[in-house]
């Protein structure tokens, strides 16, 4: 997060609570990703360029785990 542009981590704490209202807000576009089992890895759009992962709980507690290009997504999967 700290290595974003301003302006995308401004735009990521803007979008946060519409999020953690709505995961399945059709703007982020929020689909599990393939290939990983333990834990369940999710990706969600912030910009047409830029995404976020982020794994739930049993308790539908979100944890965010990366932020940045879509490159982010093509890191080896476990």
């Amino acid at each position: 997060f700290a290595m974003l542009p301003d302006n995308m981590a401004e735009l990521f704490e803007k979008k946060l609570p519409l999020f953690l209202k709505d995961i399945s807000h059709p703007s982020f576009r929020t689909k599990k990703m393939e290939g990983f089992r333990n834990p369940s890895i999710w990706e969600a759009s912030l910009t047409m360029n830029y995404r976020f992962t982020f794994e739930m709980d049993e308790k539908g507690k979100i944890i965010f785990r990366n932020i940045g290009t879509h490159a982010i997504l093509e890191r080896k999967k476990v």
